[in-house]
């Protein structure tokens, strides 16, 4: 996975407006600032929006952890909705939690403008085997 110059991991990370602003095999960092294309019909950012976060930030980190040259699938999304949002900015931080063989597993928080978590997600991810 890769990040171009804006800070997007891909085209719905630049659809969403999401930024990655530091990326390692330790930890993802990524931003994004809430407006009305991120909402539900009640007014408040959609939990696929969290989803889509999640699975950003842990499959980038997922990438660095087996290495650059390879690739990750994500198996599983596990994102638990915490608080609901209206407005304001988003903070995602994705680290490590356990890598068995071709398995890894990564966690995230985001939290709002005051530092409150308002979602966070844990997603495994399978090491694939490069083609050719």
């Amino acid at each position: 996975m890769t990040v171009d110059r804006a800070g997007y991991a891909g085209p719905l990370d630049q659809t969403l407006g999401l930024v990655v602003t530091e990326a390692s095999d330790r930890e993802v960092v990524a931003e994004i600032e809430v407006t009305d294309k991120l909402m539900q019909a009640y007014g408040i950012v959609h939990g696929g929006v969290y989803c889509a976060i999640t699975e950003t930030v842990c499959s980038m980190g997922a990438a660095l952890t087996v290495g650059i040259d390879n690739q990750v699938g994500g198996i599983s999304n596990h994102t638990r909705f915490i608080r609901a949002v209206r407005g304001g900015r988003l903070v995602a931080r994705a680290r490590p939690v356990d890598r068995v063989d071709d398995h890894v597993t990564w966690q995230s928080t985001i939290t709002d403008d005051k530092d409150r978590v308002v979602a966070e997600g844990t997603v495994n991810l399978l090491k694939l085997t490069p083609p050719g």
